[in-house]
């Protein structure tokens, strides 16, 4: 019997060859030393050149499934949850990567020896895409500290920048009907079960294209308009808030966009 992988990287993509193959070089970079790295990368649309990606990168313990159904990353990721055979699963969108070493370092964490739920630093890198594609700047994220019950009023932390036990996550999903901020939904119900520790290792390189903005899922014009503040009020419903003054805040932030809430009803 074949022994199952330390790590599941959970790659969501959606016909974005060139950028996917940087993300799964990066990951390949990682393979030695740390117990087994399987990929799951979920398509969820018919396209070649991700097809040729993947057939070149892959390795046979790696999977590549192309879905049917809807696009959007929330199936894909719940495709890969229900396929991770790993001891923890880790989430990387099709346009980021990961810094040389970092799985290593992850695994020699003690809190991940001790099996328990991580988060790590990151860096965004923005960079110009196309013809004349280049890297114009990159700054570290230190994330100590900043997972807290704020997390309760707004996300905090890139899905990204978690390592999280497969088990934690058991009967969890990413919700397909949201428009925007499914990974902040996500994250709450993994708060709810188990606050993750801060680990001081700098994992995710985080891509913004500085010259199209709506090419990258969360900060499109549709995570900011109107009806997007309507899934603020989604996520406020489905996770109460810990106490009166957080839940005080919740409905001053939407009474702010014209929703006439109560600290009651959030």
């Amino acid at each position: 019997m074949a022994e199952l992988p330390f790590f599941s990287v959970i790659v969501p993509t959606h016909k974005r060859a060139s950028l996917l193959r940087r993300t799964l070089a990066s990951i390949n970079a990682q393979r030695e030393g740390v117990g087994g790295v399987e990929i799951l990368v979920v398509s969820d649309a018919t396209d070649g050149d991700t097809d040729a990606v993947c057939a070149e990168l892959l390795t046979p313990a790696d999977m590549y499934v192309r879905r049917n159904g809807a696009p959007g990353p929330s199936a894909s990721r719940n495709m890969g949850l229900s396929l991770a055979k790993g001891s923890y699963i880790l989430f990387l969108d099709d346009d980021d990567a990961w810094y040389e070493g970092f799985l290593a370092a992850l695994k020699d964490q003690p809190a991940v020896r001790q099996g328990l739920p991580v988060y790590f630093n990151c860096a965004i890198v923005n960079e110009r895409r196309g013809a004349d594609a280049a890297i114009l700047s990159e700054g570290g994220v230190d994330m100590a500290g900043r997972l807290t019950d704020e997390i309760y009023l707004k996300n905090q932390i890139p899905v990204c920048c978690f390592a999280f036990p497969r088990a934690l996550l058991a009967g969890l999903k990413f919700d397909v009907h949201m428009r925007a901020y499914e990974d902040w939904e996500f994250m709450l119900a993994v708060y709810a079960r188990q606050k993750a520790q801060h680990v001081p290792v700098i994992g995710a390189r985080i891509f913004k294209d500085s010259g199209a903005e709506s090419e990258r899922r969360g900060v499109s014009q549709q995570s900011h308009d109107y009806n997007a503040v309507f899934d603020y009020l989604y996520v406020y419903r489905r996770h109460k808030a810990p106490d009166a003054e957080l839940g005080q805040r919740r409905a001053a932030l939407l009474n702010s966009f014209n929703i006439p809430v109560t600290p009651e009803m959030v």
